[in-house]
This record gives structure tokens, C-alpha cells and sequence, in this order.
């Protein structure tokens, strides 16, 4: 069976099953990063992405945004565990007819997103490719016990987004229409992490995970990782109303821009109600985790079955 009809979730599958997991690896693959206890109180927690021309960079992103969004896309993954960056290692596949130029604005973007998050880059690996290819790998810590995971949501926990839902995609639709919406298409382009919302909900959410995927795998990821259910309001899910402009222009639906195109790299997390008071943060509380199921309830106040569709690399 060729990859491409495996999709990304069944080949992360065949690598758990084939590598073997470290004494002291308390989160191995399948959830956003993974953590590895150094000494019993504090732990090394782990992202690598790639990111390549032909699947995430449009022609209109500039080197500099290209920089800026290797490093956010990583950092999101340590955001979505709690954990508090400590630098970054990435490697440059880079075509040989690129002008200087090129990377004089790519470094000063990756060092501009790097400074704003208090981290730095550690070094890496340059190497002459066909086509921008891009990976990097984010390094951060956590005490243990305090980090977060896509497996601990529980019955009674409300579920909660960060920032607005949908705009990412919406931006990616107005370059693809030529639609001058610049406040979503800088949502597409220059993406940031939510590191310090992350840090605030460690110790505090009990499961969560970021939304690049798309809002419904991603209550679906955290459905299947804590073995329960959600029901969530799609009138509360917090949105930039001139998304309703764009769908309309672009000939899609709205629900689809929201629920299952991606590209957000807000947080989605699920945390008790009395928690949720503790914490100063400026959150949208979208419904609560169930024991089975996954509902969405219409503005109609109808409840429907939230498909399970996002993006999905090799099948997307």
C-alpha cells in the first residue's frame, strides 16, 4: 500500500511499533512533542517539523516569513505541552541558484521570531536541495508532572480555544482569490506560537493540543487519546465575522474554514471549571468533554456528528 493511502496518522502507528521507547521517555510519538525525564524533577521536551515548498510555502510568503514561521510552527508544539522553549536546531535544504539575498532574509526572520520568544538558534546543517526544505527541531523543558498531553481530558472538563478560529485558512483562500483581506492573510503567513498560554495551563489543563490540523481533528485527536466524547457549540467557537465574506467569495462553506482546513496555531485545551478561574487568561469556552461521542450543536440548536477531517499529510 502505497503511503499515500496509509496517510500520516497509520504511518505514525507503524513507527510505534517499531521503535523502541527509552527508560526515561514519559511521551514518545503521537502527541505533539515528546518528553524525557533527566533527572526526575525536570524534563527535556522535543518538537521536530519540516516545512517544504511545495506543501507550505506560497509565493507570496517572503524569506523573512518563511524564517518566522519554521520557528513559530515549531515553538507551537512546546506551547501545546507547557513546556518553556530553550532554543532550536534546524537544517537549511536550500537550491543553489537562490540569491544571497534569500538567505540574508530567511536567518534574520528565524532570529526575529527566535528573539521575540526569548530563545535562540543552537545550530544545524545547510545542504544544496532541489527545492526549499526546511526542518527544525525545538527544544524545551518542563517539570515533570507539570506538562501537558492529548490524553487527559475528562468527563466535566469544559473545552476551551485560544485567540479566533478559522482565520488562517481564510487567508490562504484570499491569496488563492486574490481577496485583500490582509489581517487573515498575515493569519496565514506569519502564524505564533502560544507560549505563554501554554505555560499558564500546565498544571492546570488537563489535556491540550494545537489547532494547525484543524479545530475538528483536533477535538477528535484529543477525543481518542483520553477515550471520551465531546459536544461543542458551534455558535461559540470565536471567529472573525468577515470569514462569513470569504467563504461566500471563495465558494466553500464557512464550517469548513472553521472546523477542518487548519492552519491556526491557536491552543485547544480541556480543563476542569474551577480551574479555569485560577488562571488568568484570556480563553473561549466552546462546550465540554462527554463520555462518548462527538457532537457539534448548530446555531439551531440541532446536534449533528462533527466529522473527522483536517489536514492529514500524504492524504491532504
Amino acid at each position: 500500500m502505497k503511503l499515500s493511502e496509509l496517510g500520516e496518522r497509520e504511518i505514525i502507528k507503524i513507527l510505534r511499533r517499531n521503535f523502541e521507547e527509552c527508560d526515561r521517555m514519559l511521551v514518545s510519538i503521537g502527541d505533539d512533542a515528546s518528553v524525557y525525564d533527566l533527572d526526575g524533577e525536570n524534563c527535556l521536551v522535543v518538537s521536530m517539523d519540516v516545512i517544504s515548498q511545495k506543501e507550505h510555502i506560497p509565493v507570496e510568503m517572503t524569506p523573512r516569513q518563511i524564517g518566522m514561521y519554521v520557528v513559530n510552527v515549531n515553538l507551537s508544539d512546546l506551547a501545546s505541552m507547557g513546556a518553556q522553549p530553550i532554543g532550536i536546531v534546524t537544517s537549511l535544504g536550500l537550491p543553489g541558484d537562490l540569491e544571497d539575498i534569500f538567505i540574508k532574509e530567511l536567518s534574520s526572520g528565524i532570529n526575529e521570531a527566535c528573539s521575540k520568544h526569548g530563545i535562540c538558534v543552537l545550530g544545524g546543517d545547510t545542504k544544496e536541495m532541489r527545492e526549499i526544505s526546511i526542518a527544525c527541531t525545538a527544544l524545551g523543558m518542563a517539570k515533570k508532572g507539570k506538562f501537558l498531553t492529548r490524553s487527559g481530558a475528562r468527563v466535566g472538563d469544559l473545552i476551551c480555544v485560544t485567540g479566533k478560529i478559522g482565520s488562517a485558512a481564510a487567508g490562504f483562500y484570499c491569496l488563492i482569490e486574490n481577496l485583500k483581506e490582509e489581517r487573515f492573510i498575515k493569519a496565514a503567513l506569519e502564524p505564533k506560537a502560544r507560549i505563554r498560554e501554554g505555560l499558564l495551563l500546565a498544571g492546570y489543563a488537563n489535556s491540550c493540543m494545537d489547532i494547525s490540523d484543524g479545530l475538528a481533528f483536533s477535538l477528535h485527536e484529543i477525543s481518542r487519546a483520553s477515550k471520551v466524547g465531546f459536544k461543542v457549540y458551534e455558535e461559540k467557537i470565536p471567529i472573525d465575522p468577515r470569514i462569513l465574506d470569504v467563504a461566500e467569495k471563495a465558494g466553500v462553506s464557512s464550517r469548513e474554514l472553521i472546523f477542518h482546513k487548519g492552519g491556526d496555531y491557536e491552543l485547544l485545551f480541556t480543563i476542569p471549571p474551577e480551574k479555569l478561574k485560577e488562571i488568568k487568561l484570556n480563553v473561549n469556552i466552546i462546550g465540554e468533554v462527554i463520555p462518548a461521542g462527538a457532537i457539534i450543536v448548530n446555531p439551531e440548536g440541532m446536534e449533528e456528528t462533527l466529522s473527522d477531517r483536517g489536514y492529514e499529510s500524504f492524504k491532504s
